[in-house]
């Protein structure tokens, strides 16, 4: 497809998988999980809009054990994904490399982690059920994914008949979540510049995606079929060589918490870090099928949090306080209700923060959220330790983040040591209806916390005369 404009004709590129078998199908069940797209160099200049480009196909839930026809769910049983991820939850690490050396622009791990924060942090109510549920089949909380494991893989698009064997689920057409491709500037293909692109996407196990009581009973698993990439392009007449490509780029690490006073100390390695993001969920979670690893989880009440560098408070000069501990020490009008809350604040420095270093921007410039107080859309922070962990409840949508940067270089990690003190309470009284539930971080591995953090840093890529390229991260 083509659109011509004065000097420059665009153009949508529609390619299949490099390493696609015969049949089309990725799955773990059949032992291919990595999926591979290559987007050619080009001898004239070729810009890529990143934030337009599209990874297509279909999702297809399944089960091993017990399924009608062929081996398919059923509709009246607990199966889900992750609502905020959507079809991403099968996404475990995406790779971005250039072709002209062969070399990593960007990888992100755990992307399965860093995908829910930015769509809960970024995207409201409205944008979720629409655009996004289209897209990658998201909703605001995961009791909604449950239909749409079921559509025309068990009836199908006339209504409540029978799907034949073999059909497939729904269709899906979703954006990566990535920094060089959201950053705001089109990427060079041409044989000056990056020489083209190779996009890997490695897919996870079947129990650390479809999951809950049923999902975990009967097997279930997932399938990935007719994926196309979509990628609109950019043909510019006489446009002189690129000298040089500025652009973000996520990168990940992973610690565990077990104390309700931890500090979390890491060396990123990064000299442009604009934002700092940090998740967590019960460790134990992870590769099992009853819960939903992708679970922005609650470390409890969080009664005060410190960002540092190099043992020195920053960017802010002070500790952010909650009144956590001051909610739990007044009665609750009726204890039965779990709407019933004396509650002073709500956190807002906290949630501020959290905003602002997703949306990479000041506060004000927040367009849209999904996290609320107390909300069954899913959007709900200040829960207990394991809340929304089965995919019937209302999940949390937890975090915290920093902002160093919005405009400038970002803060020097290169050398220097990232850290942040979380001190939480014992026990969250609130979302409770009955009383206190105990958060038990300390010394008890059952519920020690794993931690994704995530650094988006700015790199900078010179390009050289001959083959040769300097990157500055």
């Amino acid at each position: 497809m083509e659109n011509n404009l004065a000097g420059v004709r665009k153009r949508f590129l529609q390619l299949h998988p490099t390493n696609q078998t015969s049949g089309g199908l990725f799955s773990p069940r059949n032992g291919l999980v990595l999926v591979k797209f290559e987007l050619s160099s080009s001898e004239v200049p070729l810009l890529l809009d990143g934030s337009s480009l599209r990874i297509a196909g279909q999702f297809t839930a399944r089960q091993v054990n017990g399924g009608p026809g062929n081996n398919q769910i059923a509709n009246n049983e607990l199966n889900y994904v992750d609502g905020f991820c959507g079809v991403n939850m099968a996404i475990e690490n995406v790779t971005i490399s250039s072709k002209r050396l062969n070399q990593n622009l960007e990888r992100i791990n755990q992307y399965y982690r860093l995908c829910p924060s930015i769509v809960s942090g970024k995207k409201g109510f409205k944008e979720i059920e629409t655009e996004l549920s289209q897209q990658g089949l998201q909703h605001n909380t995961n009791a909604l994914s449950r239909p749409g494991l079921c559509t025309y893989n068990v009836y199908n698009q006339v209504g409540q008949i029978p799907a034949g064997q073999g059909r497939r689920g729904q269709h899906f057409s979703m954006p990566l979540y990535s920094g060089i491709m959201n950053s705001g500037t089109d990427i060079d293909l041409s044989s000056n510049a990056f020489g083209g692109l190779t996009i890997e996407v490695l897919l996870r196990a079947s129990p650390n995606v479809v999951f809950g009581v049923n999902a975990s009973a009967n097997l279930a698993y997932y399938e990935l079929t007719n994926l196309v990439l979509t990628a609109p392009v950019y043909e510019v007449a006489n446009a002189p060589p690129t000298q040089s490509f500025s652009f973000n780029s996520w990168t990940s690490m992973f610690q565990t918490i077990n104390s309700s006073n931890s500090v979390l100390s890491l060396t990123p390695g990064l000299s442009k870090v604009t934002t700092c993001l940090i998740n967590s969920i019960t460790a134990t979670d992870l590769g099992n099928q009853l819960f939903n690893s992708s679970r922005l989880g609650s470390l409890g009440e969080i009664q005060q949090i410190r960002w540092s560098k190099n043992g020195a408070m920053l960017p802010l000069q002070y500790r952010l306080q909650s009144v956590n501990q001051q909610n739990n020490d007044v009665g609750k009008v009726n204890i039965n209700n779990p709407v019933s809350f004396n509650v002073f604040n709500l956190n807002v420095e906290f949630v501020r923060n959290y905003l602002e270093g997703l949306c990479v921007d000041r506060y004000n410039k927040v367009n849209g959220t999904n996290i609320a107080f107390n909300n069954w859309s899913g959007g709900a922070i200040n829960r207990f330790l394991n809340a929304g962990r089965t995919g019937d409840r209302p999940q949390s949508s937890d975090g915290q983040a920093i902002l160093y940067d919005a405009y400038g270089s970002g803060q020097n990690f290169s050398n220097m040591v990232w850290s942040i003190q979380l001190e939480t309470s014992a026990t969250n009284q609130l979302n409770t209806g009955a009383g206190a539930v105990p958060n038990n971080i300390d010394g008890q591995a059952a519920t020690a916390q794993a931690v994704s953090v995530f650094f988006l840093s700015k790199q900078t890529i010179v390009f050289g005369g001959g083959v040769g390229m300097d990157v500055v991260k």
